[in-house]
């Protein structure tokens, strides 16, 4: 298993967004306020949006940070001299849009959830392809840079499928009362990349166990999930998933490779793969991004993001 860390540290040239605009910014300034916050992020995305229909590039080479990592929709990896060059290559795609964006803000980390539509030149514009997306940026003391784009095909119409919920409550084992026995594990200790990674391992394991009381302990409240199939879960409707025994039912082996741990203060990025095998010998292979939070001495994963890399097949 190969693993690398980073603990990062931004020093390029600023950009400030606001209203929709771009200029530089002069001084160094704290995170914006919420309300501000959340308004210079719709307008990058706008701007983002729309960069992917003026391909010049220029933007995206002033937007991501020199650390980006973009996980396409095929599950492929690519940095950010990969990303900036394909823009510029990329054909304009007609009627680009974003829809259902959500803004999370954890600090000077924020994640950006949405689903993009946007139809492939020559092709029928009244079905555009649909992506939903997870992006993250912080503030590197001038202005919100991005360091990862994860996209996910989105086969269904994104506005008639909204997140799927579960019954379960929102906030449990936090609750007085949580649907299953109470987690008795203990978290690892040390150094925190030390503990990211034995979290990933965790996380994996559990997954394999079908131990739904693991996942209670450690899924924040604001937990939301996009699945393989583009699909997005809350925190309950995740529960109500692992707590099914896929592996037990479905699978020969989940292993977990390829891991790659970035940290951005208290949040931090784990993007790794699973190459699966399953009972009838089909290989399949699934990247993703989890994104944990550090709250009260304790880390937390706020979001999940799969994209299928390799489907089943012999």
């Amino acid at each position: 298993m190969t693993r690398t860390a980073h603990i990062i540290t931004s020093r390029l040239p600023a950009l400030f967004v606001l209203s929709g605009l771009v200029s530089v910014a002069a001084q160094a300034a704290p995170v914006p306020a919420p309300e501000i916050a959340e308004a210079q992020l719709r307008a990058i995305n706008h701007r983002f949006v729309s960069a992917t229909v003026d391909v010049s590039g220029d933007l995206m080479e002033m937007l991501t940070h020199e650390d980006f990592v973009l996980t396409e929709s095929d599950g492929s990896w690519r940095d950010r001299a990969e990303f900036v060059a394909r823009m510029r290559r990329q054909a304009p795609l007609p009627n680009a849009a974003s829809v259902g964006m959500q803004v999370r803000l954890f600090g000077p980390v924020a994640l950006v959830h949405g689903v993009f539509l946007a139809a492939s030149p020559g092709g029928d514009a009244a079905r555009p392809a649909r992506v939903r997306y997870t992006d993250v940026y912080v503030w590197n003391a001038t202005a919100w840079q991005l360091v990862s784009v994860q996209n996910t095909p989105l086969a269904d119409d994104p506005v008639g499928v909204p997140m799927r919920q579960g019954s379960a409550p929102l906030d449990a084992p936090f609750a007085p009362h949580a649907p299953y026995a109470p987690w008795a594990g203990r978290d690892p200790a040390g150094d925190d990349i030390d503990v990211l990674l034995a979290l990933n391992e965790n996380y994996v394991a559990a997954f394999r166990q079908a131990d739904v009381a693991w996942y209670g302990a450690h899924l924040a409240p604001d937990y939301v999930m996009v699945a393989g199939d583009g699909s997005l879960l809350d925190r309950a409707a995740t529960l109500t998933r692992f707590a099914q025994p896929t592996f037990a039912t479905a699978m020969r082996s989940f292993p977990v490779g390829r891991v790659s741990v970035r940290r951005f203060q208290d949040v931090a990025l784990i993007h790794a793969e699973n190459d699966y095998v399953l009972k009838d010998g089909r290989r399949g292979i699934s990247r993703y991004t989890d994104i944990w939070h550090k709250r009260e001495g304790r880390w937390l994963c706020i979001a999940a993001h799969i994209t299928v890399h390799r489907a089943p097949s012999m």
